[in-house]
């Protein structure tokens, strides 16, 4: 099945403000994110870390390991993780 590439752009967008705003939540709104902006800058400690990961898998019905990690900088690369979770259980 063929993906439509303004789909998955109109998609991550979501995801990405999505988990912008599971962040401020968790920082009470402290930091001003975008899909770019690095995980570690959004003033994230390991607790709420782990608390937004928790969050992620109930909201989006995924699972999150950690070895994924480490291939994750930026608000933009957790979206995309999360969206090709969804695309791996369809």
């Amino acid at each position: 099945m063929e993906r439509d590439p303004d789909m998955t752009r109109a998609t991550l967008e979501a995801v990405v403000d999505d988990i912008i705003g599971l962040i401020q939540a968790e920082t009470d709104g402290a930091t001003s994110l975008t899909a770019e902006s690095g995980l570690q800058d959004a003033g994230m400690d390991s607790a709420r870390v782990l608390s937004l990961v928790f969050r992620i898998e109930a909201r989006y019905d995924v699972e999150l390991d950690a070895e994924d990690s480490d291939d994750l900088r930026t608000v933009g690369d957790l979206a995309r993780l999360v969206l090709r979770r969804i695309q791996e259980r369809s």
